[in-house]
């Protein structure tokens, strides 16, 4: 047993202390009847601001209930599967929650995905309905030609003309012609709610199964760790396919009542506007986006006495400590830390009401142990690496259709991350590297093999091995290393072009080097840390 005597405590309160949730219910059983229940006691409370359109608790609790309304109409009940294809807008929460009233699994799919890896979506979870937005209907149309299930489309239009004919239903009529009574059906703790899907070693996306219980749990841990307060206006600007925009902050916002604005993309012109012109006080970014507001707006431009801005709240990435400092000291908002992952609900580690010590990633979040340990649970002395490992109540329920890897990574309660650390004596945790061989280019999980397997498909290429690179502003850039079967066959440009159709733009390689050999060990593997180190040896 190791000591835990020298570890920080973190300063944190009673759900029943927390100044947004008084005089509200605390305690549910699925996250359902949490929102129902939070647009019963607020119904004019404001929940979305979304450009020049102001949303209440109830018109959104009403709109969600048109929306199951109409899916129970279509057959879809209880632990069926509703795909959500939508770019960031109020229409997310209106299906998402709308699908979660009927005890439906709400999934976010990536609408940077290409044809053929929505189809694998498609085809993994079998979603009864999906709801795509005009943007990505083209693509996503491609997908649904390609997999062998072909969900019910409903379209989310948004005025972007794409020729194509597979939605049946408009999500505007929805809104207008079916009922808005209340279809919430009972619902345990266990059950699944949410379906996220993350990037996978064998070249296919991993669908993570969350239950109630897991959201719930994050839900309580935000209002114990009394970060946000009552009026808090939460700023979501990355995508909301992403964890931490959905369970990090949609849901922990609405159960303690607060207010989210919704902006569809980041956009540096509109950073400071926006959060002037809402008031909002929390947003949550990258450290990529950080680092361009930070390199290309004068805080003369802005009258910072009438900016309500508390925290900026990072991660996904490394944050380099020097842009840390820099950002706080110039714009004068308090910069927060963290770590998660989707399969324990997004996050883990915070440095929020800690000593600031801008080399790790912050200690554990209340209600969840992390431990380092060795691949047999056994928890490492500090300062030695391992495997970074969690348990608690946020642990997903596993990975859809693939009980080997969820046992691979759930062993005796406790995920294992795949990302190596190390904990010092005052718990603060510290990121090594990674187990695996996923690249991290600006909090976008990459694998290797997701860009690996169409490459092997061109004729011209022999071999191909995809490594990532060191990147101050984004963490991690995508290489290929290639061999060709005739040298000098192809370019650069051309084997990207060549991928710009079958995998997502942020997955397509930036640098593209041609090689006569790979370096191996003696069976013939390539050793991808010896590529590495003969790129960063150049």
């Amino acid at each position: 047993m190791i000591d835990k005597s020298k570890r920080l405590v973190r300063p944190t309160q009673t759900l029943e202390q927390a100044v947004p949730l008084k005089n509200r219910q605390i305690y549910f059983d699925s996250i359902a009847e949490m929102f129902k229940v939070r647009a019963q006691e607020s119904p004019d409370s404001i929940f979305v601001y979304y450009y020049d359109q102001v949303i209440t608790y109830a018109q959104t609790n009403e709109r969600s209930n048109r929306v199951a309304n109409f899916l129970k109409s279509e057959g879809v009940k209880k632990g069926d599967f509703i795909s959500v294809m939508v770019m960031n807008s109020p229409e997310c929460y209106y299906t998402m929650f709308g699908a979660q009233k009927l005890g439906a699994v709400a999934g976010a799919i990536n609408y940077m995905l290409k044809g053929p890896e929505i189809a694998y979506v498609l085809d993994d979870c079998k979603p009864k309905v999906a709801f795509v937005s005009s943007e990505f209907m083209s693509e996503f149309a491609r997908g649904w030609e390609l997999a062998e299930h072909k969900p019910l489309v409903v379209e989310v239009v948004t005025g972007v003309d794409h020729g194509t004919q597979v939605a049946s239903f408009e999500l505007t009529d929805i809104l207008e012609s079916y009922p808005n009574d209340e279809a919430l059906v009972p619902q345990s703790p266990d059950d699944p709610f949410m379906l996220l899907y993350s990037s996978g070693t064998t070249g296919h996306p991993k669908g993570i199964l969350l239950s109630n219980r897991n959201q719930l749990a994050n839900c309580q841990l935000s209002a114990k760790m009394k970060v946000l307060e009552a009026g808090d206006i939460m700023m979501v600007i990355l995508p909301m396919f992403h964890t931490n925009p959905l369970c990090v902050f949609t849901y922990p916002l609405a159960y303690q009542g607060l207010t989210v604005c919704i902006r569809k993309t980041f956009s540096p012109d509109d950073f400071w506007p926006a959060l002037m012109q809402y008031g909002v006080t929390v947003v949550m970014a990258v450290p990529a986006m950080y680092a361009y507001v930070y390199s290309t707006i004068d805080p003369d431009t802005i009258d910072l006495s009438k900016l309500k801005l508390r925290y900026a709240f990072a991660g996904a990435a490394p944050f380099p400590v020097e842009l840390v400092q820099a950002f706080q000291e110039k714009f004068g908002v308090t910069v927060i830390d963290g770590y998660g992952l989707t399969e324990a609900a997004g996050l883990s580690t915070q440095s929020f009401n800690l000593p600031a010590n801008w080399r790790s990633i912050g200690a554990a979040v209340p209600d969840q142990e992390v431990e380092i340990m060795d691949e047999n649970n056994n928890i490492l002395p500090y300062g030695e690496k391992g495997e970074i490992c969690i348990k608690s109540d946020v642990v997903m329920l596993g990975y859809l259709n693939q009980p080997e890897a969820t046992a691979e990574a759930i062993k005796d309660g406790w995920l294992h991350t795949g990302d190596m650390g190390y904990m010092d004596e005052q718990g603060y945790v510290y990121i090594a590297g990674r187990k695996k061989e996923m690249i991290n280019r600006g909090g976008e999980n990459i694998y290797p093999r997701e860009i690996e397997i169409p490459l092997e498909g061109h004729p011209q290429i022999a071999e191909a091995v995809v490594i990532g690179i060191a990147d101050p502003s984004l963490g991690e850039r995508v290489k290929a290393c290639i061999i060709l079967k005739e040298p000098g066959t192809l370019t650069a440009e051309e084997v990207k072009t060549y991928l710009s159709d079958k995998i997502a733009k942020y997955k397509i390689p930036e640098f593209v080097e041609f090689m006569n050999d790979f370096p191996r060990n003696s069976t013939g593997k390539v050793l991808k840390l010896e590529l590495k180190k003969m790129y960063e040896a150049k």
